[in-house]
């Protein structure tokens, strides 16, 4: 088996030079790099982890990093991207963080040894400052979506998460309903912030005052532990309607409520965000806001390869509508 000091042989290089042609570090003169891949290509030597076609940059790659694949909100990005990269020749590779930033982090240092030509990501949180800023200095154009991270001034397409949580809970309170509890994501994520701020605007709104009791904390990823329902329920004044952050939480909120009794929406009233499909939801009872997420990654990805054209220079940012939908799972108080 052919060996990188072979091929360096062979071209008549030294061995750092083909591991820089390899990894695309440094300055290596064309006639060299074409030398050294027809050795490469005598010797049928291709670096593990590689593919013949990444070395020879024949392949323009982008990459899609998600907190989540399982969550259909991620899905349809994804979709969306993949609809607008295949017509311009790019193909899309997709990583899975699971909400981790040790697991982003490796991603994005995959991203770099591999060369990618741009990505689009859905940063864990706060913490992702740092794994975007080894993106921006290897030069590698990147595109946020629906999370923007405090500090990093690049593109962005997110939807009006503030005003979606203002008008479910503003649809709470016209039901009758005055102690709604908020169920979010981690408090170092923009977007779980910013659910929790339209929150906040509806309670001042229609002057009711926030009580710390009624707002809880959870993951937003499949794995979710509903200990935040027995704490709402136990409290002396339990809440009469819940306000939860995706289809997850609510998922798992139904189940935990139906095993302690209690009937959606009879007992508890629930609103959040949801199912980001119409046909995919459409025996669902739950009432949510639907937010245009194949837009997320169509138009995302425009704005990518916009980048990476050189395009643009002033980072741009696309807030979209999105809709809400009621359903069952909700009723005026009685």
């Amino acid at each position: 088996m052919a060996t990188m000091a072979d091929v360096a042989k062979l071209a008549g290089v030294s061995v750092m030079t083909v591991s820089r042609i390899i990894n695309g570090s440094g300055t290596v003169k064309e006639s060299t790099r074409k030398k050294v891949l027809r050795a490469m290509e005598e010797m049928n030597y291709v670096p593990k982890g590689y593919t013949k076609q990444v070395i020879q940059h024949e392949i323009s790659t982008l990459v899609l990093i998600v907190p989540d694949i399982t969550n259909p909100f991620f899905t349809f990005i994804a979709r969306g991207m993949e609809d607008v990269a295949k017509k311009q020749g790019y193909r899309v590779f997709l990583a899975n963080t699971d909400e981790n930033i040790n697991k982003e982090k490796q991603y994005i240092q995959m991203c770099i040894e591999f060369h990618a030509d741009g990505v689009l990501i859905a940063p864990v949180g706060d913490d992702s400052k740092a794994n975007l800023e080894l993106l921006d200095k290897e030069g590698i154009p990147f595109v946020l979506i629906d999370r923007e991270v405090e500090g990093v001034q690049v593109d962005v397409v997110k939807s009006d998460i503030v005003g979606c949580s203002k008008a479910l809970v503003e649809h709470l309170i016209e039901l009758g309903h005055r102690r709604i509890a908020v169920v979010t994501g981690p408090s170092n994520n923009r977007a779980s912030r910013e659910r929790v701020e339209g929150y906040l605007q509806a309670l001042k709104r229609n002057n009711l005052a926030f009580s710390e009791e009624l707002m809880k904390r959870s993951t937003m990823t499949r794995d979710i532990d509903p200990k935040f329902i027995d704490e709402l329920l136990n409290l002396e004044e339990p809440p009469t309607a819940l306000f939860v952050a995706n289809m997850f939480q609510y998922a798992h909120s139904v189940r935990r409520l139906g095993e302690l009794g209690l009937r959606i929406p009879e007992d508890m009233s629930i609103v959040g965000f949801g199912n980001s499909d119409y046909l995919a939801a459409i025996d669902s009872a739950f009432t949510s806001a639907i937010q245009p997420t194949y837009s997320f990654g169509s138009l995302g990805t425009q704005m990518l390869l916009e980048r990476i054209e050189g395009l643009h220079e002033i980072p741009r940012r696309i807030v979209l509508e999105g809709d809400i939908v009621l359903r069952r799972s909700t009723a005026p108080l009685l």
